[in-house]
């Protein structure tokens, strides 16, 4: 036995050596254009092969291109062993641009592969403005905080990481909680993190792509978290931890003995053979801020609480507005800062207009309100005619310099006429009754893919699944049910307990049918009882003589009376009763 398990386990390994000969290497980006100073990343991908090299940096001018990440994945189908490697660099575009990327050398064993070359387009700018926005674009340390282990590999870990150590009050910090995972490691995680504390508010939590990144020489697999902190008082501030609950496989221990087949050989259990389920949470450590209020010292009086690094834009119509008509201002301000507590810029030289409160939309380019363009809108009506509108000012405050920043905007040239606007005749009511509007429907929305907080009710749950589940169980009973009686039937006990009712109504026929039909019915009874045996008294078992001479009588009279042209032949009932008697005994003996 053991002798064909070792032979099965060559087989394998010269099956899996077999299929790790050719090598092939490609190269993708995960995104065809960015903007400068958004990195994006490059996947070199190499398969059937176990081990490889690819060069760390890629000189390429206008783009910073580095190795940060590997992992390696093993496969089985069909007793077929694949293997695949993946390389993962990090392209950060310096200046705007069309760029090719050389073809990636990478070497396998004695000979070298090529990747094909890849384009990026990067643009100058702000990114447009998406409905699924790339995560936000700040820098945030690299080198993670690995919790010690006495020089073993941690398996997971957690970790936040805060743009900056240093926040005003009302100042947005954007922030990354990121999951580490052990590329030997796999498994499911959470949909978010449970995330907050007193002292700050959070915008919510949005996922950042997947990635891998090599953390003291080991690969890793991470799922990162993006928010913007901002913090409500000055002080020492601190962010506590934050869990995230995972369902992972990590490796086990093979059976006693079974890894000695692989290491004869010279090899080892490929990876990811024996797992163990578990359920854990991971933890990142908490982590102080130190929050500082505004300074008072060069404070202006607009200063409406902006704090990030902003430019505005702005413009009039119409450039001719007659008597009472309104003329709108429409300003932009773009960047990145605290967008939710901005207020709108302060309107100057606005003698002989007539203002109203300004409208203002936001729309954000990342997921965490962080950068975007938020959008104010000024209905003015000249009260005198103008031949200017009113100036524009807006103060932020720079939380790189700690001053106060002021932008404006000169009047525009615009001609207005002074009036007020015709008041609108009122129309006469009619005096029949009016007709019930019908409510308007809303149209459907469509059902959301991407992992929301829609609601919905499990198919477990339907009526129409516990129905069918119901029938298809019952049916299965019924065929269980059909199948044990069938077999039940077929059985010897049911066999031979079918025979005995056939003899004991064989008997009870004889003990009341007519004398002429007697010896054919009791020759009958008697190859019930005992089958063939019935033409050879010799082999009936438990015969005395005497019993013997009745059945040979019994024979005789049944031929005599079945080939005979007389009627047939009566027993006298001394003869009935013997042969009755016999027969109930054999009749009892066979049943046994």
């Amino acid at each position: 036995m053991k002798m064909r398990v070792l032979i099965l386990w060559v087989g394998f390994l010269l099956a899996a050596s077999a299929i790790l000969q050719a090598q092939e290497a490609t190269a993708g980006l995960s995104s065809p254009s960015t903007i400068v100073g958004q990195p994006v990343e490059l996947v070199v991908t190499v398969r059937d092969t176990r081990n490889a090299q690819v060069p760390q940096t890629v000189d390429v001018t206008g783009l910073r291109v580095e190795l940060f990440g590997r992992a390696t994945r093993f496969e089985m189908n069909n007793f077929k062993v694949t293997s695949t490697l993946t390389f993962t660099y990090s392209v950060e575009p310096l200046s705007a641009g069309d760029f090719t990327i050389p073809p990636i050398e990478v070497r396998v064993d004695n000979k070298t592969v090529r990747t094909a070359p890849a384009r990026l387009t990067v643009m100058a700018g702000a990114p447009p403005v998406v409905s699924n926005p790339s995560p936000a674009n700040v820098p945030f340390p690299s080198a993670p905080n690995v919790p010690s282990s006495a020089g073993q590999v941690t398996p997971y870990f957690g970790d936040l990481l805060l743009s900056k150590k240093k926040a005003y009050v009302g100042e947005v910090v954007p922030s990354e909680l990121r999951y580490y995972f052990h590329s030997r490691i796999s498994g499911e995680v959470g949909d978010r993190p449970n995330f907050g504390g007193e002292g700050f508010t959070a915008q919510k939590l949005s996922h950042v792509p997947k990635r891998e990144q090599i953390v003291n020489g080991e690969n890793y697999i991470v799922f990162g978290f993006q928010t913007g902190i901002t913090p409500v008082k000055s002080g020492a501030l601190e962010i506590p931890a934050s869990s995230l609950e995972a369902r992972l496989q990590v490796p086990g221990s093979p059976p006693p003995g079974f890894a000695d087949i692989f290491q004869q050989f010279g090899g080892a259990l490929p990876p990811g053979m024996f797992t163990n389920s578990r359920d854990v949470r991971i933890e990142t450590k908490p982590v102080t801020l130190e929050v500082i209020p505004v300074p008072k010292e060069g404070k202006p009086e607009n200063f409406s609480g902006a704090i990030g690094k902003f430019n505005m834009e702005a413009s009039a119509n119409p450039k001719k507005a007659a008597p009472g008509e309104p003329v709108t201002i429409k300003v932009l301000i773009s960047g990145q800062g605290n967008f939710d507590a901005m207020g709108a810029p302060e309107l100057s030289e606005d003698e002989g207009w007539r203002s109203y409160p300004p409208t203002d939309k936001f729309e954000p380019s990342d997921p965490i309100h962080f950068s975007g363009t938020k959008t104010f809108e000024f209905i003015l009506i000249a009260k005198q005619e103008r031949t200017q509108t009113p100036g524009l000012k807006f103060t932020y405050l720079d939380p790189a310099t700690g001053k106060y920043e002021t932008l404006t905007q000169a009047p525009f040239v615009v001609e207005a006429k002074a009036g007020e606007v015709a008041p609108t005749p009122i129309p006469v009511a009619d005096s029949s009754p009016l007709a019930t509007p019908k409510p308007e429907l809303s149209p459907l929305m469509p059902v959301s893919h991407d992992g929301g907080d829609s609601s919905w009710t499990p198919l477990f749950r339907q009526p129409v699944f516990l129905w069918v589940n119901l029938f298809v169980a019952l049916f299965w009973v019924l065929a269980l049910i059909y199948s044990l009686i069938k077999k039940i039937a077929r059985s010897k006990f049911m066999q031979k307990r079918a025979e005995a009712i056939r003899i004991r109504e064989a008997i009870a026929e004889l003990a009341i049918c007519e004398d002429a039909r007697f010896y054919d019915q009791a020759s009958s009874c008697l190859v019930c009882i005992v089958g063939g045996d019935a033409e050879n008294i010799g082999i009936i078992s438990g015969l005395t003589d005497t019993e013997k001479e009745v059945i040979r009588g019994l024979l005789e009279r049944a031929s005599e009376s079945k080939y005979s042209s007389h009627a047939g032949v009566k027993p006298t009932p001394d003869e009935r009763e013997r042969v009755n008697q016999v027969l109930s005994r054999l009749a009892s003996q066979y049943a046994k």
